[in-house]
C-alpha cells in the first residue's frame, strides 16, 4: 500500500472526529437527524481548521445509506465514493481559480438536474470570497430558492468580503482556531498511532507555529518525523521551525532584566545567524510574559506589566525596522530599567515612591493629577490675592515649579512657591537616585509620588 501523508491519513471522516469545533458539529448532526438541514451554509474561519472537511462529512451524511445517529457510516458505496472524491453528486468548486460569472452560470444551470446516484446534490465552493461581483449576483436567486435536492456549502477565510445579500440567504458558522493544548493532544495521539517517539515540548512548538491550524500542524509534524528519523525532538524542531523553546525565551527575559548587554547581544546574534524570525521571537516573549503574569514563577506582577508594555512597543517597531535584531536588543535591555526600581529603597533618603500606571480612565487620571500635586505640598497659605505654597522638599519644589500653571488652575489663584531652607528635614535624593527616577519615569511612564514621613520617624529618614 502506498504511503499516505499524515494530513490525508488522519483527515476526519465523521463529525465526532473533527476537533475543536464541537458546537458546530453537534448543531449540524442534530439538524441532519431531525431533517432540519438548511439549503445553504457559510463556513468561515482561518485556514486548515476543518471547514472543507466538515462540508464533505455533511455531503456523506445526507447521502449515506446507513446513517447512524446523524453520522455517516463510512461503509456504504455513497460514503466511500464521496471520501475518494469521485461521487458525481458532490461537486467541489475552487472559487480562487473559477471565480467568473461563466462558471457560476454553468453551476446554476446544472443545479436543476436531479442527483445521478445520491439523495442530494451538494455544492462545496471553497474560497467563496474570491468570486467576482457579477458571479455573486448570478448566484443570488439560486441561493434564495434552490431545488429541494440541492445543498450549498460556501467556505471562506474572509467572511467580511462576502456581500450582505449572500450572507442573509445562508446559515453562518464561524470556525475557530484550535487551542494549543488540544493541538498538542491531537499531535501526540497521531505520534502514538504512528509509533513515533516524541518530546512534548517539540509538539508544543509545532502547535505554536501552526497558529491554530490543524492541517499545518500535521504537515509540520510529518516534516519533524522525517527530520528526526522517526523521532520528534525539541532541539531539531526548534531549529527547523525557527521557534525558541520556553527555556530560551525565559533566558532572554532574564538577561534583559539583568541588563547583561554583552550576553544578550551574543544570544541575539546567534539567533539572527540561525535564521530565527525576530517578530516571532517577540511574540513568544509576550506569550511567556502573559503566562508569568497569570502564574508567576520567575517574574513579579509589576515586572510582567513592565515587560509587556516595553515588548508591545518593540513588536510594532521591530516588524518594520531595517535592523530588527538591533531593535530587539535595545528593547530587551530596557527591561533592566525596571529592576532599578528596587534600588531606590537603598538610594533614596527622602520619601519617594515609583508607581507604574495601570489602565485608568481619563476622568480618574484628571483627578489623580490634583492628588499628586497635593503630595508635594507641605502647607498652603492664602494671602488673599495669591496663595503661598510651601513644598515638602527641594525635589518637590522643582516639580511644583515645572507644574506651576497646572497648580494655579487647580487652586484657582496665582501661587508663590517658596524654596525650602537648608534646614528642611527631608534630604535631597542623590544624583544617582535622580538619574534612576528620570529613566524609569521616561521609559515606563511611571508616576513619582512623595510619601510624607511622620515626625516621629523623621529622625531615622
Amino acid at each position: 500500500m502506498s504511503y499516505r501523508a499524515i494530513p490525508r491519513k488522519y483527515r476526519p471522516q465523521s463529525f465526532s472526529q473533527v476537533i475543536g469545533q464541537e458546537f458546530i458539529t453537534e448543531t449540524l448532526k442534530n439538524a441532519i437527524k431531525s431533517g432540519r438541514l438548511s439549503h445553504a451554509y457559510i463556513f468561515a474561519g482561518p485556514r486548515g481548521v476543518g471547514k472543507t472537511t466538515t462540508a464533505r462529512i455533511i455531503a456523506k451524511a445526507v447521502n449515506c445509506e446507513n446513517l447512524i445517529d446523524g453520522e455517516p457510516c463510512n461503509q456504504c458505496s455513497q460514503c466511500i465514493e464521496i471520501a475518494k472524491g469521485s461521487h458525481p453528486d458532490v461537486i467541489e468548486v475552487d472559487a480562487a481559480s473559477n471565480r467568473g460569472i461563466d462558471q457560476i452560470r454553468e453551476l446554476r444551470e446544472s443545479v436543476h438536474y436531479l442527483p445521478a446516484r445520491g439523495k442530494k446534490k451538494v455544492y462545496i465552493i471553497d474560497e467563496f470570497h474570491m468570486l467576482t461581483k457579477e458571479a455573486f449576483n448570478a448566484l443570488l436567486k439560486t441561493l434564495e430558492e434552490p431545488p429541494e435536492h440541492a445543498l450549498f456549502i460556501l467556505a471562506t477565510t474572509e467572511i467580511d468580503k462576502i456581500p450582505p445579500t449572500i450572507l442573509s440567504r445562508c446559515q453562518k458558522f464561524i470556525f475557530r482556531r484550535i487551542p494549543e493544548e488540544l493541538m498538542v493532544k491531537t499531535l501526540s495521539q497521531i505520534c502514538e498511532k504512528e509509533k513515533v517517539e516524541y518530546e512534548e515540548e517539540a509538539l508544543r512548538l509545532i502547535a505554536l507555529s501552526s497558529e491554530g491550524c490543524v492541517r499545518d500542524a500535521e504537515s509540520l509534524l510529518e516534516q519533524a518525523i522525517a527530520l528526526g528519523n522517526g523521532r520528534v525532538e525539541t532541539k531539531k524542531v526548534s531549529e527547523f521551525l525557527g521557534i525558541l523553546t520556553g527555556r530560551e525565551v525565559r533566558e532572554l527575559l532574564r538577561l534583559g532584566f539583568k541588563g547583561d548587554k554583552t550576553e544578550l547581544f551574543k544570544k541575539l546574534k546567534k539567533l539572527e545567524e540561525e535564521g530565527y524570525n525576530p517578530v516571532f521571537v517577540v511574540k513568544q516573549l509576550l506569550e511567556v510574559t502573559e503566562k508569568e503574569f497569570m502564574n508567576p514563577t520567575e517574574l513579579t506582577e509589576e515586572e510582567s506589566i513592565a515587560a509587556f508594555k516595553i515588548l508591545s512597543q518593540g513588536y510594532r517597531e521591530i516588524s518594520k525596522h531595517p535592523y530588527p535584531y538591533t531593535a530587539l536588543l535595545f528593547y530587551l535591555y530596557k527591561l533592566s530599567y525596571f529592576k532599578e526600581v528596587k534600588k531606590l529603597t537603598e538610594l533614596l533618603e527622602g520619601g519617594v515612591k515609583i508607581e507604574v500606571p495601570t489602565q485608568e480612565g481619563k476622568q480618574a487620571e484628571k483627578k489623580t493629577k490634583n492628588e499628586t500635586l497635593e503630595a508635594f505640598i507641605e502647607k498652603r497659605i492664602d494671602e488673599g490675592s495669591f496663595v503661598r505654597v510651601l513644598p515638602v522638599s527641594k525635589l518637590a519644589y522643582k516639580i511644583l515649579k515645572e507644574r506651576e500653571q497646572e497648580l494655579e488652575e487647580s487652586i484657582g489663584k496665582p501661587v508663590k512657591i517658596e524654596e525650602p531652607k537648608e534646614s528642611e528635614r527631608r534630604k535631597e535624593p542623590s544624583e544617582e537616585s535622580k538619574r534612576i527616577i528620570s529613566k524609569i519615569v521616561k521609559e515606563l511612564e511611571a508616576k513619582v509620588l512623595l510619601v510624607k514621613v511622620k515626625d516621629d520617624e523623621s529622625s531615622n529618614s
